[in-house]
C-alpha cells in the first residue's frame, strides 16, 4: 500500500513537472493577445468643384478599379469659364503678333528719320560753307542747322520707340511670349476644371460608405467616398508593454478570427514595432506628474503583415478582432525600422486625366491665330 501511494506521488510529480515545462518553459518564446484588429487605409474621395450631382456609378460594397468614373457632375460653369479663356488666349496671340508688327513698323520709321537727318546733315554742311563764302544769308545758315537737329531728334526718338517695341514683343517666337503663355496656363487650368468634373476612384478597393447621391449640391472638400483595399490590410495588435522585451522585426505571427473561428489561420510577421502607448497617443493624455498619480500597465501597439495566400481567400474587414501569437525565439532582428520604405505610395497616374488634351488644345488656338508669316507654336512635350 505504501509502495502504491509513492508510485502516485511520482507520477503526480511528474505530471506537474511536465505541465510546468509544457506550458510554461516551452511557451516562453510566444507572446499573444486577443487586444489586435485589423486595420488598413480608408481613403476618402472629396468633391474638387463646387457643383451638382448629375451621375452616379459606385453603391457601397462595389468593387472599383483605380481611375473609375464614380461621379459626373454638371461642368455648366467649368465649360463656361473654359470658353472665355480660350477667347482670351486667341485674343492675346493677335495682341503679340500686333506687337511683333509694331517693331517691323518702328524698324522702317527708324530708317525714314535716319535717310532725314542724313539729307539735314547734308543740307546743313553745304549751307555753311556757303556762309562762309556769304553766297547765303546767316538766317538761312541757321534754319539748315536748325532743321538737322530737329531730324537728329526725331532719329533719337524713333531709335527708343523701336527699343520699346522690341520689350514689349520680345524676341522669341509668338507661342513662347509671357502674355501667351500666361494665357496658355489660364486655358489648362480651366481644362483641367472642366475634367475635375469626373470624379474618379485613386485606388482599386470597396466602397465601404457613400455619402452623395445623385442631385446633390456638393462643396469643395466635401466627402463623397471612402475606399477600403482589403487586400492590403493589416494587423495592429496592442501588447501589454511587459511582453515586448524579445520583440524583433521579422517574427512569425499565427493570426486567428472571430470572424471564421480557430480553424482558419492567417500567416503574417512584425514589420513595425511600436513608437509610443495608446495613451500617449490619446486625445487626453495621461497626466503622470500629478499627485493622483497610478501605475498602470501600458499597451505598445505592434503592426503585423499579414503574408500567404489565406486572406485573399477570406478576407477580414477591418475591425475584426483578432487573436494573435507571436514566435519570438529568433532573436536577430531590429526592434524598431532603421530604413526608409523602399516603394512610396503614388497615385499620381490616376489623376493625369485632369491635364488630358489641354496641351494640344493651347496648341491649336495658337496655330488658328498667328499671322500667316509667323511661325508656328509647334508640339509642346
Amino acid at each position: 500500500m505504501r509502495r502504491s501511494w509513492s508510485l502516485l506521488i511520482v507520477i503526480l510529480l511528474l505530471s506537474a513537472i511536465s505541465y510546468v515545462v509544457v506550458n510554461y518553459l516551452d511557451n516562453r518564446q510566444f507572446v499573444t493577445t486577443d487586444n489586435a484588429y485589423t486595420t488598413g487605409d480608408i481613403i476618402t474621395v472629396s468633391a474638387q468643384l463646387d457643383d451638382i450631382v448629375m451621375w452616379l456609378g459606385a453603391e457601397e460594397g462595389d468593387y472599383v478599379e483605380a481611375g473609375q468614373a464614380l461621379i459626373k457632375l454638371d461642368g455648366g460653369t467649368q465649360k463656361n469659364a473654359l470658353d472665355r479663356a480660350q477667347n482670351v488666349l486667341a485674343r492675346t496671340v493677335q495682341e503679340v503678333a500686333t506687337l511683333k508688327q509694331k517693331v517691323k513698323r518702328r524698324q522702317a520709321e527708324l530708317k525714314q528719320w535716319e535717310a532725314s537727318y542724313k539729307l539735314a546733315k547734308n543740307e546743313a554742311q553745304r549751307r555753311q560753307k556757303l556762309a562762309k563764302k556769304k553766297m547765303i544769308s546767316i538766317e538761312e545758315r541757321d534754319m539748315s542747322v536748325l532743321r538737322m537737329a530737329v531730324a537728329a531728334a526725331s532719329l533719337e526718338t524713333a531709335r527708343q520707340a523701336l527699343a520699346e517695341a522690341r520689350i514689349d514683343a520680345g524676341t522669341m517666337p509668338i507661342a513662347e511670349h509671357p502674355d501667351v503663355k500666361r494665357a496658355a496656363a489660364w486655358v489648362r487650368g480651366q481644362n483641367s476644371g472642366v475634367n475635375k468634373g469626373t470624379v474618379v476612384a485613386p485606388v482599386s478597393g470597396h466602397i465601404a460608405k457613400r455619402f452623395v447621391s445623385p442631385g446633390d449640391i456638393i462643396k469643395t472638400g466635401k466627402p463623397l467616398f471612402q475606399i477600403v483595399q482589403l487586400d492590403k490590410v493589416w494587423v495592429e495588435a496592442n501588447f501589454k508593454e511587459t511582453k515586448l522585451r524579445n520583440l524583433r522585426l521579422g517574427q512569425p505571427v499565427v493570426i486567428t478570427s472571430d470572424l471564421y473561428g480557430e480553424e482558419t489561420l492567417y500567416e503574417g510577421r512584425v514589420i513595425g514595432g511600436g513608437t509610443g502607448t495608446g495613451a500617449a497617443f490619446s486625445l487626453l493624455p495621461a497626466q503622470n506628474a500629478t499627485g493622483n498619480w497610478l501605475k498602470i500597465v501600458q499597451r505598445v501597439p505592434v503592426r503585423i503583415e499579414l503574408v500567404g495566400d489565406t486572406v485573399a481567400t477570406k478576407p477580414l474587414p477591418i475591425g475584426t478582432s483578432l487573436h494573435v501569437s507571436i514566435d519570438t525565439s529568433k532573436q536577430n532582428g531590429l526592434q524598431l525600422n532603421q530604413t526608409p520604405k523602399a516603394k512610396p505610395v503614388d497615385v499620381s497616374s490616376v489623376y493625369g486625366y485632369w491635364r488630358t488634351g489641354a496641351r494640344q488644345m493651347t496648341d491649336r488656338i495658337i496655330a488658328e491665330n498667328l499671322p500667316p508669316e509667323s511661325e508656328p507654336a509647334g508640339d509642346k512635350p
